[in-house]
This record gives C-alpha cells, sequence and structure tokens, in this order.
C-alpha cells in the first residue's frame, strides 16, 4: 500500500515538472540572423577584392625550335592590334634557309642524274642479250626506286623552305588584337610543370569582374548571385552584376584574406576558388583595375542570406517558416527558400528574414507561438555528479 502511495506522489512530481519545463513563462533564447548568416561564409556587408578582367583571352605561341632575338613588350603593357610584340632571331633563320634551298638544289641535281642513268641503261639494254640484258634491267630497277626516294625527300624538304620562308617572313610576331598584356612566360610552364602561352593578351572592350572566395565560403556565393563593385578610389562609382560561374575545377593554393573590413580566411593554405561577374553595365571600368565586392542588399534584405539548415523547420504541406522574435515575444514566420549548401549544410533565405532580426533554435516544449524571448545566452549547465555507492571507489 505504501509502495502505491509513492508511486503516485513520483508521477504527479514529474508532471508538475514536465508542466513547469512547458510554461509560456519560460524565456527562449533567440539569435541574430547577422551572426548566424556569418556562419554560412560571407556575412553582411563583408568585403572582398575583385580585379577587372576581359571576358575574352588570346594566348602567343612561340615556335620552340627558334631563337627570340628580341621583346617588344612587357606584362601590363596596352597594346594595339598589328603591334611588335616579339622578333625571331633571323640571322639563324636565313642560315637555316639557305642551307635547307642547297639541299633541294642537291636533291634537283639526284634526280636529273637518275633519270639520265635510267635512260642510258634502257637504250644499252637493247644491244645485248641473255644474261647480260637481265643485269640491266635489274639495275634499271635499282635506280628508280633511288629516283623514287629522291622525288620523295625533295617534296619534303619544299615544305621545310616554305615553312622557313613563312617564318622569315613573320619573323616579327604582331598582336592580333587591342587589349593589355597580361603575362610573358619564359620559361613555358608553370610552378607545377603545366605548359603555358608565351604570351597572354585580355582583350580590350570586353569586361568581367573576377573575385576569389576561400573554402570557408563555399557554397556563399553561386551562379546567378547578384554582386555589387565599388571603386577603391572612389565610393560614388559602383557597378553591378551577376556570378556567372564559381570555378571549383581550377583552384589555386595560398594564403592571407579574402576580405577587406569584413571576414578573413583563417586557413592558412586553404583553397581559393574564382569567380566571375557579368557586368550590367561596363561604362567607366578599365582593364586591371581593382574593386571592392558585396553581396548586393535592397532594402536591409540581403540576396543570397544563408543560415544553419537546422533552424528551418517545415508544415505538412511543406511551407517553410522560422521561429522569429517580434516585439519580445516568438512568432512562427514563413520564409521563402533557396538554395541548399550541402557542403556545409546551410540554407539559403530568398524572403522572410533580414540581417536583424533574431531567430530560435526549434524546440517542441519551449517555441510557441507568444512565448517570451531573451538575447541572454544561456549558462552552460555544470554536470551533475552522482553520489557513489557504498563500497565504491572514484
Amino acid at each position: 500500500m505504501k509502495m502505491k502511495r509513492w508511486l503516485a506522489l513520483a508521477l504527479l512530481l514529474c508532471l508538475g515538472v514536465s508542466a513547469a519545463g512547458c510554461s509560456s513563462k519560460t524565456a527562449v533564447y533567440v539569435q541574430s540572423v547577422e551572426v548566424l548568416a556569418g556562419m554560412g561564409g560571407i556575412a553582411p556587408g563583408d568585403r572582398f577584392a575583385g580585379l577587372v578582367v576581359s571576358e575574352n583571352v588570346t594566348e602567343i605561341e612561340k615556335d620552340g625550335e627558334k631563337t627570340i632575338e628580341e621583346v617588344y613588350v612587357k606584362a601590363g603593357d596596352d597594346v594595339k592590334k598589328g603591334q611588335k610584340l616579339f622578333a625571331y632571331d633571323t640571322e639563324q633563320l636565313q642560315l637555316t634557309l639557305d642551307k635547307q634551298r642547297l639541299e633541294l638544289e642537291q636533291l634537283d641535281a639526284s634526280i636529273e642524274n637518275f633519270k639520265s642513268q635510267i635512260a642510258t641503261l634502257e637504250r644499252e639494254r637493247e644491244t645485248v642479250g641473255g644474261t647480260d640484258k637481265l643485269q640491266y634491267t635489274v639495275q634499271i630497277q635499282t635506280t628508280q626506286v633511288d629516283l623514287k626516294e629522291a622525288e620523295l625527300n625533295r617534296k619534303t624538304k619544299e615544305n621545310e623552305v616554305a615553312k622557313s620562308e613563312d617564318l622569315l617572313a613573320n619573323a616579327v610576331v604582331t598582336s592580333p588584337i587591342d587589349g593589355r598584356v597580361q603575362s610573358i612566360s619564359e620559361d613555358g610552364t608553370d610552378n607545377y610543370g603545366n605548359p603555358l602561352p608565351y604570351i597572354t593578351i585580355q582583350q580590350v572592350g570586353s569586361y568581367r569582374i573576377k573575385g576569389t572566395i576561400g573554402e570557408l565560403q563555399r557554397g556563399s556565393i553561386t551562379q546567378g548571385s547578384r554582386i555589387k563593385a565599388v571603386s577603391r578610389t572612389d565610393s560614388t562609382q559602383a557597378w553591378t552584376g551577376t556570378v556567372t560561374l564559381v570555378d571549383y575545377e581550377n583552384p589555386s593554393q595560398g594564403s592571407g584574406n579574402n576580405y577587406y573590413g569584413g571576414s578573413v580566411d583563417e586557413m592558412s593554405n586553404s583553397s581559393k576558388y574564382p569567380f566571375y561577374v557579368a557586368l550590367d553595365s561596363t561604362d567607366g571600368l578599365i582593364l586591371g583595375q581593382h574593386l571592392y565586392l558585396e553581396l548586393l542588399t535592397e532594402e536591409g534584405e540581403v540576396a543570397g542570406l544563408s543560415i544553419s539548415n537546422s533552424f528551418v523547420c517545415f508544415d505538412e504541406d511543406g511551407s517553410a517558416y522560422v521561429w522569429a522574435e517580434k516585439g519580445g515575444k516568438l512568432e512562427k514566420r514563413a520564409v521563402t527558400l533557396g538554395e541548399y549548401n550541402p557542403m556545409n549544410d546551410t540554407q539559403e533565405i530568398l524572403e522572410g528574414l533580414t540581417v536583424s532580426d533574431y531567430i530560435a533554435f526549434p524546440d517542441e516544449q519551449l517555441c510557441r507561438e507568444g512565448a517570451p524571448t531573451t538575447r541572454e545566452e544561456p549558462a552552460a549547465e555544470e554536470p551533475v555528479e552522482e553520489p557513489l555507492a557504498e563500497g565504491e571507489v572514484a
């Protein structure tokens, strides 16, 4: 009987504790969307570096068998179509051409000699008979083989002479476009041994912006993201555009900050990924100009605002919502979702939240419409040590 009374009392105590835990008087901790968005890689207001580059790039190769005598340009120079870039050593080219022409004349003489020999042998064969006639026939066939070989060698030598004449006539290589010399590779390879063109020229008049994001910012900028570019010398000059490509296939290694006045990538050897922005207008831009870039904002709402996916809830009909603070109370707020990034488990919020909002982590017991909110982070609970049983050693 006593046991039943004890169980009933324990049940009442448990129900009382449970009811207290679900009480609407319990304040729900809410967190800043601005801070949470920073967890996604790029926080609102962050700036990072951009460079005006050409959408079209021309690569000039050089003949590895020839010697370059003089280079007329350097990296960073602006060039016009038809302007001289570099010249081959014409003295060596002329010597090569003279030698090839001499060899061609010798082959012509050999061919005429073989033809003359064949004609003579054929006449002499008509004056003999028996075994001597057979010997003349064998000698004629052998000479005919030598003639065919000489004629083939002559065709090859003719092609060599034509190529050398063309190189000599075009010993000075000129620019095929108006543009800026981006690089000159004397070694012909990069740091990893990959082949490089001798001269790379960026075309004038076809501008786009190149930026980079770090490993921690993967997914923060995606194809279609709207970007604002601001002049580093005149903040009143600004351009807008749309990201057309985030090139995860060609990362580069490096260290340093991606941002100026914003978040930084603290991974000293993390990968950098280039992305490219197609501009709405290129008026006033200069090839090679350095810019500040930031995600485009409109009326406080950030395009591409991303938060941890764990803060997003779904109704039975599939509509998304978050628990947001409004006037010190909790409300169930509908949001419009964008792209989900599985790399860091973040969800893009297109509508429904701004950087000034505060939201709560979903909790089935605490999150209710009208529940009071607090922005003070709750203190961590210290673990409770259970008393040791009799005879038990710690």
